[in-house]
């Protein structure tokens, strides 16, 4: 077997001390080296085809350039958070360690052992948002890792959150239809357990009936199981069969909800977007695009929560003065038109 090429190869053949390779790959302060002599190194760094044993530069430097996600790697919004995170450690000359959730929860502490070992040098996880574990916080305290939850901990103030502001994003869609239509929208508050479940819903809906009180529209909220069909075929049925005809925009929080509220009007034969108006309060499986018409959403920015996050957190590992301290940053949503909003006549 050839022998693998060490950074005394490259000091021999550059003509310089081992020190000096080492300033040139790591950067190393202290250490002056001009540009002939850095183009003598890297040279030789190229024509040895030598490669940085990356743990044993985290053993010297304690920093092994590499940010674990920790989430549930079946939830597509997950996905979503990689590509974001995934983009901005490639910006840095990071990279990202996925830790695939298990059911009890024991990648997440296996992860503080890796950083201990210096193999990784913070943690970013997707957490539901009712997540709120003091254990999980008490233990990334203990061991100093840095770390930011995407959608977890709104509650707790010592934890470093990402969040979407839910309440301003229903406002924002709200104001869509109000231009478009002069009926007021009906709310579907779509749940899995039950109604309300956590803060985000609650923001949502609560959104809503401001909304409507203050232009002195009476909320209408009916709730309803995510994938009820039964229920969906029903409620379309009493709304066409109101006395005036006219549909009102149907405003549904869970776009997972809206595909069956669009096979349940298809039965009915309501066309979507002509009769009936319908927006969604996100694009969960980023499936709105492709669904007859296209659903207006608000799309959540999964993506930029996870960009948001990696920059945070290197930055506390590249500036000093900028220490992790604990802190809430609160992303903005965006509308998505689509066409499913019919326009009155």
């Amino acid at each position: 077997m050839a022998k693998r090429t060490t950074s005394f190869d490259v000091a021999k053949a550059a003509g310089v001390s081992r020190s000096v390779v080492s300033a040139v790959i790591n950067g190393t302060a202290g250490i002056g080296v001009g540009t002939e002599t850095r183009e003598k190194v890297l040279k030789a760094i190229k024509e040895l085809d030598y490669h940085v044993d990356a743990g044993a530069r985290a053993m010297k430097t304690g920093v092994s350039r590499c940010v674990a996600a920790f989430g549930d790697m079946k939830n597509p919004l997950f996905l979503q958070v990689l590509e974001g995170m995934q983009r901005a450690c490639a910006e840095r000359g990071y990279h990202v360690l996925i830790s695939g959730k298990g059911g009890d929860e024991r990648d997440r502490f296996e992860l503080l052992d890796l950083y201990r070992q210096r193999r990784l040098d913070g943690i970013i996880s997707l957490d539901a948002i009712s997540f709120e574990s003091r254990e999980w916080l008490d233990a990334v305290r203990k061991a100093k890792v840095p770390y930011i939850s995407i959608e977890g901990y709104a509650g707790t103030a010592e934890a470093s959150s990402i969040l979407v502001d839910y309440r301003e994003s229903i406002l924002d869609v709200l104001d869509h239809i109000g231009a478009i239509s002069s009926l007021a929208p009906v709310y579907l508050d779509a749940y899995l357990e039950k109604p309300g479940s956590n803060w985000a819903e609650r923001a949502r809906r609560s959104a809503y009936e401001r909304w409507c009180l203050d232009r002195g529209l009476a909320p209408v909220v009916h709730e309803l199981q995510a994938y009820d069909e039964a229920w969906m075929l029903r409620f379309l049925e009493e709304l066409r069969g109101r006395e005036n005809g006219k549909l009102p925009p149907i405003l549904i929080n869970w776009s997972v909800s809206a595909s069956i509220l669009y096979r349940m009007a298809w039965k009915l034969g309501i066309a979507v977007g002509k009769e009936l108006s319908v927006m969604a309060g996100d694009n969960t499986n980023r499936s709105n695009a492709f669904m007859a018409p296209p659903l207006g959403c608000v799309e959540i920015p999964y993506a930029e929560m996870g960009e948001e996050a990696v920059r945070r957190l290197l930055l506390s590992l590249e500036e000093p003065s900028q220490a992790m301290r604990p802190e809430k940053l609160w992303l903005k949503a965006t509308v998505v038109p689509g066409e499913s909003m019919a326009r009155e006549r």
